[in-house]
């Protein structure tokens, strides 16, 4: 009795499996899918432009200076290069990042927004002898989110500064 109640219970399962397949001759729906990294470069040349599709993955602005970098996935990106500073737009150095390797006169102010990066950072590194101050130019007179310190890093800038930052300032070392 055991044995013909679980082969009642196989045989109604395959059913179901059976019955969720489509009939031979229906079309079977496409997978969305998923904007690749190719298109999300044509997408950031075309919103952001006076830059040059560098890598596969990858756009620069200014000479090099200033390279935009667009993952697979959100995994963690390359580590910031020495010399250089970064925004990243997910916590924990993951998803894209923005890389800058230069120093702006001091009182000089660069923005993120330039480069499509404006309220979207969430984690930075600083591989450089410069400070890095971080603003948010939506209030007024702006707020300083946060002071990078030459070698420093956050994994999380924290709630209240969390995809706030639009512009900062270099100061050179």
């Amino acid at each position: 009795m055991r044995i013909r109640t679980a082969a009642c219970g196989f045989v109604a399962m395959a059913g179901m499996v059976v019955s969720a397949l489509p009939a031979q001759g229906q079309e079977v729906p496409p997978t969305p899918v998923q904007p690749g990294v190719q298109v999300q470069i044509d997408d950031q040349l075309a919103k952001f432009p006076g830059g040059a599709q560098t890598g596969a993955n990858e756009v620069s602005y200014r000479d090099g200076r200033v390279t935009l970098t667009i993952p697979a996935d959100m995994a963690a990106a390359d580590p910031c290069a020495t010399g250089a500073y970064c925004f990243y737009d997910g916590k924990d150095f993951t998803g894209r990042k923005l890389t800058f390797r230069d120093c702006g006169k001091t009182g000089l102010w660069q923005f993120l927004t330039d480069y499509g990066f404006g309220n979207k950072t969430s984690s930075w590194q600083n591989r450089t002898k410069h400070t890095v101050v971080v603003y948010d130019q939506a209030t007024q007179p702006p707020t300083t989110l946060w002071t990078e310190n030459p070698g420093a890093e956050s994994v999380n800038v924290g709630t209240a500064a969390d995809n706030k930052a639009d512009a900062f300032e270099t100061i050179c070392g």
